[in-house]
């Protein structure tokens, strides 16, 4: 009888794990590590804090910039003292800086491939290149603290790919069409780390496949492919009333995200825009 017992209650542990999933219930995710906790706040969250130079490459410390422009997913708690971070903030700027690691595969983590300068694999960071090589010190601080996370618990999910056809028929015609009083994007984009909307050359009046496949690798570096409330290409042009990018040096192409040219390059960020059909 009390073997019958426990498999009845197998059963029925088992039953009602498959109702909660069906029913759509998403299971808690399990609490950090408090070991893990720890080894953040001594070892990476200084590096936040840490002088970068002045406004050459090297720039300024992550939290000029990573606290008050909270729409990036680097968006870090304001420190509660010019010592630090409280306890409470460390937890949530640990949540959040795990979401920019990928212990599957180390090396791939966005918090090491953005302030690695391109040449060395790198991303490109608007706050400047930190890391001239993986070889350097700080670089390998991090990459080690990465490696110590359980290998299975921060792997991102893959991202949906943007299509290159997409961009090259329908985002690039949005740089060359501005708004009615407005300036294009190459006024300002033509060139530099940013330069995801230089001129055609040779008079041209469109990109070749060379030039569109060099401003396509810039604005990679400005999506959050999947997640358009989050990528810098169409939170910046974005007024700020309509959820956009309290920073931008030039103007505000959409009012709100309702605009339907915002909807369309949303759609693309998502994934769900291929081919050359721009409607």
């Amino acid at each position: 009888m009390p073997g019958r017992l426990n498999v009845t209650r197998a059963c029925l542990a088992a039953m009602l794990v498959a109702v909660s999933m069906d029913a759509g219930f998403a299971q808690a995710p399990a609490a950090p590590r408090p070991a893990d906790v720890e080894s953040y706040r001594t070892t990476i969250e200084p590096l936040f804090m840490r002088g970068r130079g002045g406004t050459e490459p090297g720039f300024a410390s992550c939290v000029m910039c990573h606290t008050w422009q909270t729409k990036l997913r680097f968006a870090l708690d304001t420190p509660a003292t010019p010592a630090g971070w409280n306890a409470d903030q460390t937890r949530r700027n640990f949540e959040m800086i795990t979401k920019l690691v990928n212990t599957g595969n180390p090396e791939s983590s966005r918090l090491l491939v953005k302030p690695l300068a391109p040449a060395a694999g790198g991303l490109g960071h608007t706050g400047g290149t930190f890391w001239q090589s993986r070889n350097e010190p700080e670089y390998q601080t991090v990459l080690k603290w990465i490696r110590s996370l359980p290998a299975d618990r921060y792997v991102p999910a893959p991202e949906p790919m943007l299509d290159f056809t997409f961009f090259r028929s329908c985002v690039q015609k949005v740089f060359q069409n501005p708004l009615e009083g407005h300036i294009r994007c190459s006024n300002c984009h033509g060139a530099g780390l940013m330069g995801f909307a230089p001129l055609p050359a040779a008079g041209r009046s469109e990109w070749n496949d060379e030039e569109a496949k060099r401003a396509f690798a810039v604005i990679n570096r400005l999506v959050v492919p999947g997640n358009p409330i989050q990528s810098r290409f169409l939170l910046k042009p974005l007024h700020p009333d309509g959820g956009g990018s309290y920073a931008h040096n030039g103007v505000r192409r959409w009012q709100t995200r309702n605009d339907p040219e915002w909807q369309m390059l949303a759609s693309w960020v998502r994934g769900e825009r291929t081919g050359n059909s721009c409607s």
